[in-house]
C-alpha cells in the first residue's frame, strides 16, 4: 500500500453551469447549481484514499462549517487528519466556479484559512514525512510553505511531487527538490520561453532542477520528459466530458499512487490518466473522484489488460 502525504488547499467548491464563461460586465443565466468539497490539496487526498493508498492530509481550514464538511468527508474515506487546522483567523477556503456545457471551467479562489498554512506546519509534519512514500504538493498554500516543505519531504525520504496550479515564481532551492512537476502547457510557459515548443520549454524546466516533468494536455493526453533525456507521450481516454474539474488531481494523486506501489512511470502515466479521465464524467471535483476498481475497469476496457489491483 502506497503511504501518501498531501500538503495543500481545502475549499468549498460553488459550481454553476453556464453556456460559456461570462465576459466583462456580462450576465448570464445559467443552469444548475452545486456545491461540493473540492481545493487542490483535499482532491489529491481524496483521491488517492480512493485508490486505496494510505493518506495523511496536511492543511488549514476555517473553524466553521464548511470546514468541519470537508474534515468529515475525508475522514469517512480513510484520509488522517490529524494534522489538518482548523483556523479562527479566517473562514475556510472557496472556489466559485462556472462549468460550460462542453466540461470546461473558469475559476476563482478566495484562500481563506489556506493563507494560514505556514512553515511551522511542514516541521510538525516531519513524522509524517518520514513515514510516507511520497509527498504531494500544489500552489494554493503560501509560496514558503512549499519551498519549505518540499525541502523537508525531500531530506525525510519523500518522493515529492508538485502540481503547478496556479504558477507563481519559486526559489532556486524549491526546483531542486521536485523530483516530479506537473502541470499543463499554459503553466509551462509562464516558467519557460512562451515562444518555444513544449520540448524546448520543458528542457528549460528541468535545466533547473527538476526530475521529471509531466505536461498534461487534456483530451490529447500528455508527454513526459526525463531529466536523462528520455521522454514519452501518454493517450487520453474516450469519455464524454461533463467537468473537468478535479481532473488534473485525479491524474496527480493516480500517477503518485502507481509509482510509489512500484510501477514502470509510462504505466504510472496511463493509470493517472484513466483517473484524470473518470474525473471529467460527473460535475463537482469530490464526487467524480474515482475508486480503483472504476481505474481497473476502464483500464481494462480500453486496453484488455487489467491493471494489478
Amino acid at each position: 500500500m502506497a503511504a501518501i502525504a498531501v500538503v495543500g488547499s481545502l475549499n468549498i467548491d460553488l459550481v454553476m453551469r453556464a453556456p460559456h464563461c461570462p465576459q466583462k460586465g456580462e450576465t448570464l443565466v445559467g443552469g444548475p447549481f452545486g456545491m461540493a468539497g473540492g481545493g487542490k490539496g483535499s482532491n489529491q487526498a481524496l483521491a488517492a484514499a480512493r485508490l486505496n493508498a494510505r493518506v495523511h492530509m496536511i492543511g488549514c481550514v476555517g473553524d466553521d462549517d464548511f470546514g468541519r464538511r470537508l474534515k468529515a468527508v475525508l475522514t469517512e474515506n480513510g484520509v488522517d487528519c490529524s494534522q489538518l487546522q482548523a483556523r479562527k483567523e479566517a473562514a475556510t477556503g472557496t472556489a466559485v466556479i462556472t462549468v460550460t456545457h462542453d466540461g470546461e471551467n473558469s475559476i476563482v479562489i478566495c484562500q481563506g484559512a489556506n493563507a494560514f498554512l505556514d512553515e511551522e506546519a511542514m516541521f510538525r509534519a516531519k513524522k509524517i514525512f518520514t513515514s510516507s512514500d511520497c509527498a504531494l504538493f500544489q500552489m494554493e498554500s503560501p509560496p514558503k510553505t512549499v519551498t519549505t516543505g518540499l525541502k523537508l519531504a525531500r531530506q525525510n525520504g519523500c518522493k515529492t511531487f508538485l502540481s503547478a496550479e496556479p504558477p507563481f515564481s519559486l526559489p532556486e532551492e524549491a526546483w531542486k527538490n521536485i523530483d516530479y512537476l506537473i502541470l499543463n502547457e499554459r503553466a509551462l510557459s509562464f516558467y519557460a520561453d512562451k515562444k518555444a515548443s513544449i520540448i524546448a520549454m520543458s528542457h528549460d524546466v528541468l535545466s533547473k532542477g527538476v526530475k521529471c516533468l509531466v505536461v498534461t494536455q487534456s483530451a490529447k493526453g500528455g508527454m513526459v520528459f526525463m531529466n536523462d533525456g528520455g521522454h514519452f507521450s501518454f493517450d487520453a481516454f474516450n469519455i464524454r466530458a461533463v467537468d473537468h474539474t478535479g481532473a488534473r488531481d485525479a491524474f496527480c494523486a493516480g500517477f503518485a499512487v502507481a509509482l510509489c506501489e512500484g510501477r514502470p512511470i509510462k504505466l504510472a502515466a496511463r493509470f493517472g490518466s484513466a483517473c484524470g479521465a473518470l474525473a471529467c464524467t460527473k460535475i463537482g471535483a469530490h464526487p467524480s473522484l474515482p475508486w480503483r476498481h472504476q481505474v481497473g475497469a476502464l483500464l481494462g476496457e480500453a486496453s484488455g489488460d487489467d491493471y494489478e489491483l
